[in-house]
């Protein structure tokens, strides 16, 4: 839910191009940034340690887990060229706007559908097939660590980011 906010949030930026205004770039780049650190450096790795365990208890989701966690592969190398194109933009660079769109669009579209597929056809057999032995495991693999955004003590950096989100939930429940 967390992650389909910040995509909503990005593509409402993203959408503001075909409206005639400038889009917030600092907030897709702080949006862009989490994204590449949080799901890219801590929740992917947690998922795909526990994507192995499924892959090696059921054999036949060999493939759909071998798709997913090259889509992770994927989030990675793309988020990672829109993070430097609006950097860049931030900085003062110029880049037509076609450099960030569509690929921000694809972004936002590999995500959702990547979520979509994980939450229909693996979470729920992760759910069934781990124990706590084996979550144990994978904390010991990869260290969790608190989300920067949506923890209580989230960090800094992504305030603009929190208060945009409050600002969008206010707008929808007002």
């Amino acid at each position: 839910a967390n992650f389909a906010k910040l995509l909503s949030l990005l593509e409402g930026q993203l959408n503001l191009f075909h409206r005639g205004l400038a889009p917030n770039y600092a907030l897709m780049l702080d949006i862009m940034c989490y994204m590449t650190h949080y799901p890219d450096l801590l929740h992917h790795p947690r998922e795909d340690q526990a994507f192995e365990i499924v892959k090696q208890r059921v054999p036949a989701y060999g493939q759909l887990v071998d798709e997913l966690m090259a889509e992770h592969d994927v989030a990675v190398e793309s988020s990672a060229k829109l993070v430097a194109d609006l950097d860049c933009i931030v900085n003062g660079g110029i880049l037509p706007r076609e450099v960030v769109e569509q690929p921000g669009r694809d972004y936002i579209a590999h995500f959702r559908h990547h979520m979509a597929r994980e939450e229909a056809d693996l979470f729920p057999l992760v759910a069934e097939l781990l124990t706590e032995s084996d979550w144990a495991k994978i904390d010991s693999l990869v260290k969790a660590a608190p989300d920067p955004v949506f923890n209580v003590n989230a960090v800094r950096q992504y305030e603009n980011v929190r208060r945009e989100i409050e600002r969008e939930a206010s707008t929808v429940g007002g």
